[in-house]
């Protein structure tokens, strides 16, 4: 029995009974059910919001109750006899402006989330990723609230979307000179519940900025994609670089929100594109993604980029797109899609028109003291500027990616990351991709959006010209329509 209701049974008890004629029974039973009626409502409400009992939303909901009855069992039997009906709807109405101060633009949950102090710029935030937003629409979300203050400024944790395999951290910095402009990232550290590393990839810098506090306020979030077998932790350690201090907040994940919801499908099938080959093995569906386990087979003759046109199509045709995956496709690699968990879809396909592919053993041979390019796999790639910076030598090529068969901008690895560059007497040499800030590392040609220019650079040192580096992956394409049955 909750703390209001014991305590109007304890007034009730003090006032007694009087001599309207009125049952008094009658009139408790009465109330009692509506009493029950607006506590299961509230109940409901509780639980599909998702929100712990301390939450604001759960505390106002007790109050209005709390509120509206104590004032309608202090009066007499005589006034409640004439008044019982007013005074439940008071209690009523109470209640319903609770709910309905949280549902004011749709009968949307990102409505709700919407009206929360602290949470609008979210919902703008995650519009742009559609599993988030479903998420959202479907009331999938844990209220957090927590913060830490200090000189000024204050760092708050106002909430979690996670499931087995994805962890979303929404929150908000307030302090000077906090803003878009001059703040292009915030430095972080994440933790788990031992003091160990989160290992997983991690996407941040997607602000909104209030209106009103332009220079003050900056919300985002972080995006954390467990890497393949590693759980979920139980709790974060979410640090945030704020004026030059550390502000930390401890970010609990109830497990048992997502424990139940995981689907797990062995696939185990082959296709196979001009003799290349890859298995996908399993599908993994979530709340917040899908993602599909493909592995290559080791004697495939082409390096295996990526695939034409990746999907998930449902009954309906509604499309499940893909932004992101860890590993390679020349080895093995899990691809997100967005969730069609709560689409509930009959069936689930795998689509595709074909696969990027290249050929191996192709190099570039570079003179870096003449500036310039000996060998290529062909004339898309050139060598656009050899320029000595210091203690590196900086080198930019240029590939014209024009005919791309989905005709839109991809940015290919052509040198192994943290690879190597040689010599003609044999000498490693290290070479490294240019700074990565904004679009430092890959541009797009003044002229042209398919043309793709690369930095990187190389130690300034004596070398036995010319250099010569290894291609890893490059331009080429095999069209064959791919359709594989997930579900």
């Amino acid at each position: 029995m909750s703390d209001w209701l014991k305590k109007d049974r304890a007034l009730e008890e003090e006032e007694g009974s009087d001599d309207t004629g009125i049952d008094e029974r009658d009139i408790e039973q009465a109330d009692r059910e509506v009493v029950a009626v607006l506590i299961k409502d509230a109940d409901l409400v509780r639980q599909s919001i998702q929100l712990s009992e301390e939450s604001l939303l759960t505390s106002k909901l007790d109050q209005a109750l709390a509120d509206g009855m104590e004032q309608g069992r202090r009066r007499s039997a005589r006034q409640r006899g004439k008044r019982m009906s007013l005074q439940l709807s008071a209690a009523v109405l109470a209640m319903l402006f609770v709910l309905t101060a949280f549902v004011r633009i749709s009968p949307g949950f990102a409505a709700i989330v919407k009206d929360i102090p602290g949470f609008a710029g979210f919902v703008e935030l995650v519009s742009y990723d559609g599993s988030l937003q479903s998420a959202i629409d479907n009331e999938y979300i844990q209220v957090v609230g927590k913060s830490d203050e200090r000189n000024g400024y204050t760092f708050t944790v106002n909430g979690v979307i996670a499931d087995a395999q994805r962890v979303v951290l929404l929150y908000t910095a307030e302090g000077p000179g906090i803003g878009e402009e001059d703040t292009p990232s915030l430095s972080y550290e994440l933790k788990n519940e031992n003091g160990g590393n989160v290992v997983a990839s991690i996407g941040s810098a997607h602000y909104f900025r209030e209106k009103d506090n332009k220079d003050s306020v900056v919300q985002d979030y972080l995006d954390i994609m467990m890497a393949p077998g590693e759980p979920v932790p139980h709790e974060i350690q979410f640090k945030l670089e704020l004026g030059g201090e550390w502000l930390e907040v401890q970010v609990p994940i109830d497990h048992s929100r997502f424990d139940e919801m995981t689907e797990v499908i062995d696939l185990n099938q082959t296709i196979e594109v001009e003799g290349q080959r890859i298995e996908i093995k399993k599908a993994v569906i979530t709340p917040l993604q899908v993602s599909i386990t493909f592995k290559s087979a080791s004697g495939n003759e082409k390096r295996l980029n990526d695939f034409i046109d990746l999907e998930l199509v449902d009954e309906r045709g509604l499309s499940y797109q893909t932004k992101s995956g860890m590993g390679d496709l020349d080895t093995e690699i899990v691809r997100h899609f967005q969730s069609s968990y709560f689409q509930k879809p009959e069936t689930l396909t795998l689509k595709a028109k074909g696969l990027l592919m290249s050929d191996r053993g192709m190099k570039v041979v570079i003179d870096t003291e003449q500036g310039k390019l000996l060998e290529a796999p062909d004339g898309r790639l050139k060598l656009g500027e050899v320029r000595q910076s210091g203690e590196a030598i900086d080198l930019s090529f240029e590939l014209s990616q024009a005919d791309d068969p989905q005709k839109v901008p991809r940015a290919l690895r052509i040198f192994e990351y943290e690879g190597y560059a040689y010599d003609v007497t044999g000498k490693q040499v290290p070479i490294r991709s240019g700074k990565v800030n904004s679009d430092i590392v890959v541009s797009f040609g003044s002229k042209s959006s398919v043309v793709y220019t690369y930095y990187f650079h190389i130690p300034n040192e004596e070398y036995v010209q010319p250099l010569t580096i290894e291609i890893d992956q490059y331009l080429g394409h095999a069209f064959k329509g791919i359709a594989i049955p997930i579900k």
